[in-house]
């Protein structure tokens, strides 16, 4: 793989033209309402004391700055921005045949509507750019990275088991292979094999969809280890449920489960 950074770099993908003027990538410029919102706009959302929208542009000129309140960057392939006081958007490097976060937020929404997720204002691919652009309600509370110290131990106990119920319950959801809830690719880094030195580092790397016997040749070709027997149905998972992507409330309890582009129908082995 060949150190490669996305062109625009990732940092430009929302660009500040003004105060409360942002342009996204390639496709949509996002303003604060003066007055009533624009017939053209094809999303607005409350802000305060005011209203943000979304409107299509045309022969705007590629990006030169990053925009304020840039809050996460992830390498060459990711970054989230603050919109306002209430939304994030959030913005990956993307690639044909890739599934949109947006879809599979709309999976767990639809069979698991207990499970606290972020709402989604709007999403789109911008195919030139090769990104996803997706708006999200921005969700208030700590990570649980950041609150573990000052969580009591009953809190500690209480919170593992909402996650871990909520794990079992997402397993509830299977499929016959290696695949994104909506039977795409999944984006899995642990699991790929090493890329070609050509390939750039910006780019995602898909794995899968794979049939049951097809994900058993995988694990056989890229590890000299015997694989662990792989069941006829395939479990939905998180798959980066890490401390950084629980969000809690003041009092210690789960508030959101964030970050769900990596998940999937994988093994339970």
């Amino acid at each position: 793989m060949v150190f490669c950074k996305a062109f625009p770099i990732i940092d430009f993908s929302v660009s500040q033209l003004g105060p409360d003027t942002y342009q996204m990538g390639s496709k949509f410029l996002c303003k604060k309402a003066t007055g009533e919102i624009p017939q053209n706009a094809v999303v607005s959302w409350e802000d305060g004391d005011g209203q943000y929208y979304l409107v299509e542009a045309t022969d705007m000129n590629p990006p030169v700055n990053t925009a304020e309140g840039l809050i996460h960057q992830a390498g060459t392939s990711s970054a989230v921005w603050a919109i306002g006081t209430q939304v994030v958007c959030k913005v990956k490097t993307w690639v044909s045949g890739m599934e949109r976060e947006s879809d599979t937020l709309a999976f767990v929404a639809s069979r698991f509507p207990h499970i606290p997720i972020p709402e989604v204002i709007y999403s789109w691919v911008d195919e030139p750019l090769n990104r996803t652009f997706l708006i999200l309600r921005r969700i208030q509370g700590q990570t649980l990275l950041s609150a573990w110290p000052s969580l009591t131990t009953e809190q500690k106990a209480d919170m593992a088991t909402t996650v871990a119920q909520y794990c079992r319950d997402l397993s509830e959801a299977t499929a016959e292979g290696l695949q994104s809830a909506t039977g795409c690719g999944v984006l899995e880094p642990f699991l790929n094999v090493e890329e070609e030195e050509s390939h750039p580092s910006w780019k995602p790397t898909l794995l899968g969809p794979f049939s049951r016997i097809a994900t058993e040749k995988y694990f056989q070709r890229i590890s000299p280890l015997m694989p662990s027997p792989i069941g006829d149905r395939f479990h939905f998972y998180h798959a980066d449920l890490g401390p950084t992507n629980i969000l809690l409330t003041d009092d210690g309890a789960v508030r959101a489960i964030i970050d769900w582009e990596s998940a999937g129908y994988f093994p339970k082995c």
